[in-house]
């Protein structure tokens, strides 16, 4: 297995933007696209294709670890199957 990292250069080319400037960034944080870690201006493509596929519908968005709304695993489960 081969992990592909993508220059923020050619990430903000590939999705429309001019360059990797301010408003790449923040359409990265919005898409919750962030650098490896000790990478900083790469980024790894199956994170981004993952993103990507959550924004257009494709998968269902991973669920948020932190804040009052978050749900256990268990509670997720039961409102995908919808049991109670």
């Amino acid at each position: 297995m081969t992990i592909n990292l993508i220059h923020s250069e050619d990430l903000a080319r590939d999705v429309g933007y001019s360059s990797a400037n301010s408003a790449f960034r923040e359409w990265c944080a919005q898409m919750r696209i962030t650098p490896v870690p000790g990478r900083r201006g790469f980024y790894d493509a199956a994170l981004v294709r993952r993103r990507l596929d959550e924004a257009q519908g494709l998968l269902m968005a991973e669920p948020q670890l932190k804040g009052p709304n978050t749900m256990t695993l268990i509670e997720s489960r039961r409102a995908r199957r919808g049991a109670d």
